[in-house]
């Protein structure tokens, strides 16, 4: 792993400072999918601005996004942000999609395995190292409104894109409510400490905090659930 990190650094330096992504967002704001699960939360493209101000947007086919915000996480650490986003197959439901900018273009390099339904979501909490490998995971909840539960996966890089690997999963939790324009909670990543995961129970009566122990997430009380509030106040270091 190192030595990939090492040819992936490399191939960034070597690499115009233009072709480096600064910020995204969701464009293009669409009803044709008609969930509702976000209100508004449904885009046909997702617009880059890269670090000499361009903006570009990609076009989502075959479906849409369905989020609140992208989100700029370095997975291979070239010191270039890869773009996280929630995209919802018109036949197979929500998956998590990861894009990063190649020769001109946003091209997506990794993508994890769909729902497999229409009308089905996940629900992003965080990205953090979780069990301390050096790779990194995505936190989300699966089918926040049905299933509520928690799924982290691990994203490896490779010469041709990232690969997507279940790690550990529990049920029990939830981070949205259906037609709220809010994911809530989140990850607590503090320095020598272990990330923790901050959710609502299923019943959204208590507060929430997972950590990976040992391979298996251990979930473990610490409060009332009072609100939003309540959550991000426990995301503090």
């Amino acid at each position: 792993m190192i030595g990939l990190r090492a040819a992936l650094l490399f191939f960034c330096l070597a690499t115009p400072l233009a072709a480096q992504i600064t910020a995204a967002r969701y464009v293009e704001r669409t009803d044709r999918y008609g969930h509702g699960a976000v209100p508004g939360g449904e885009y046909g493209a997702v617009e880059v601005t890269l670090v000499d101000g361009t903006r570009v947007v990609t076009h989502a086919t075959g479906g849409v996004f369905e989020d609140t915000v992208p989100r700029l996480h370095d997975f291979d650490g070239d010191g270039a942000p890869e773009i996280v986003t929630v995209f919802s197959g018109d036949d197979v439901g929500a998956m998590i999609r990861v894009y990063s900018w190649r020769n001109g273009a946003l091209v997506m390099r990794g993508s994890s395995p769909p729902i497999g339904t229409r009308h089905r979501w996940l629900a992003i909490a965080g990205i953090a190292d979780f069990d301390g490998d050096q790779i990194d995971e995505i936190a989300f909840v699966d089918r926040p409104h049905l299933a509520r539960r928690l799924t982290l996966v691990s994203v490896m890089p490779g010469a041709e894109g990232f690969a997507f690997k279940s790690l550990a999963s529990a049920g029990g939790v939830t981070n949205h409510k259906f037609g709220s324009p809010v994911i809530e909670g989140g990850v607590r990543d503090c320095a020598g400490e272990s990330p923790v995961v901050v959710t609502a129970s299923a019943n959204w009566s208590r507060i929430i905090e997972t950590r990976l122990d040992g391979g298996e997430l251990i979930l473990t009380n610490v409060g009332r659930y009072q609100g939003p509030n309540s959550l991000s106040a426990r995301l503090t270091c």
